[in-house]
């Protein structure tokens, strides 16, 4: 008795139509690294095996780069805390000193954006630096010094 299978009635939606292509990565992870690290010494040469200080180093690397990126995460962190902290100030008045006066000037803040790691406030078609900004108070007071 044969146990044939006739592929013209398998259906075609089968899971090998479902998977994913290979992501392209443009640099190495931890688990990366310590993947080649594992595999470097499953192969070694039993004659001449990894030196303790070859494996130190090794190991101190990947030591590294653990630590480099939790400090990139920390750092994304911080960031995404600074901006929430900054749009905080959106619907609040906010003064500051023009480059090219001596008055100060004041405006409702609409928003904050980013540029080239720089915050500002948006007020009406103005991008106003943070580190120019003198005060900033709630909208319910008095505006004394708008233009």
């Amino acid at each position: 008795m044969t146990s044939w299978v006739d592929i013209t009635t398998v259906n075609q939606s089968s899971t090998y139509n479902y998977t994913k292509p290979a992501e392209q990565k443009n640099s190495l992870g931890k688990d990366d690294f310590l993947r080649i690290l594992v595999t470097q010494l499953a192969n070694q040469d039993p004659g001449n095996p990894l030196q303790d200080k070859d494996f130190i180093a090794q190991m101190a690397t990947f030591s590294s780069l653990e630590q480099m990126m939790n400090l990139n995460k920390a750092f994304e962190k911080f960031a995404n805390l600074q901006i929430h902290q900054y749009s905080s100030s959106i619907g609040k008045i906010i003064t500051w000193m023009p480059d090219d006066s001596t008055t100060p000037v004041s405006g409702e803040v609409i928003g904050v954006t980013v540029q080239d790691g720089k915050y500002f406030y948006l007020v009406g078609e103005e991008k106003i630096a943070i580190e120019k900004v003198t005060e900033i108070r709630q909208k319910s007071e008095e505006i004394s010094n708008k233009e």
